[in-house]
């Protein structure tokens, strides 16, 4: 059986996640197509190109947020600082934009800060889970108190929409303070990514 060659920018991602999983194993599928394993989980990791055969995106599933709990994403972000020596390779990687779970890298840092923001603004909000994801934004339901209600935020390139759809049957006081906190959220995120 022959050897598989893979894509450099493939291959280079694939090996800084799995030199930073201690005892994790590397599964080439093919020329575009790894996986990780780490015990009885598993990282698939994809590469594609754009129309032009250039730009290469890489698709990460992760489905146990392995990457998340080996604080990965940041290394992730920065990937490119990790091919010092190849300045062909460097370049490469800084125009791969990395999608993890159907999220680019900032919006999937975004999610993140808005579950914490939610709870640092009180312990009344109930994360329930990401409904929707598509690159650039996701939905994802909260409870405050008994109260239900969706958020929706959209990572534009020049702000974050951040907008909360509240069932007509909360409250009108309930609902201005949900909404007064969803903006609140929403100033922070775009002070701190754009």
């Amino acid at each position: 059986m022959s050897e598989i060659k893979q894509y450099p920018v493939l291959k280079h991602i694939v090996n800084v996640i799995k030199n930073a999983i201690a005892d994790s194993k590397v599964d080439e599928q093919s020329e575009s197509v790894s996986i990780i394993k780490d015990g009885n989980d598993s990282i698939h990791v994809k590469q594609l190109f754009d129309d032009t055969d250039k730009i290469a995106s890489i698709f990460i599933t992760d489905k146990k947020e392995i990457l998340y709990s080996e604080d990965l994403l940041e290394t992730l972000e920065d990937i490119a600082q990790t091919a010092k020596s190849d300045a062909n390779l460097k370049k490469a990687l800084e125009a791969t934009k990395i999608i993890v779970n159907d999220l680019s890298l900032q919006t999937e840092f975004i999610l993140q800060e808005v579950k914490a923001a939610f709870d640092e603004l009180s312990d009344s909000y109930e994360f329930g889970k990401t409904t929707e994801k598509n690159i650039e934004e996701f939905s994802a339901s909260y409870k405050f108190g008994d109260n239900k209600f969706d958020i929706t935020v959209v990572n534009n390139a020049d702000a974050i929409k951040l907008e909360a759809k509240i069932d007509s049957a909360v409250k009108p006081a309930v609902k201005k303070t949900i909404e007064a906190d969803v903006d609140k959220i929403g100033k922070a995120l775009n002070n701190s990514f754009k």
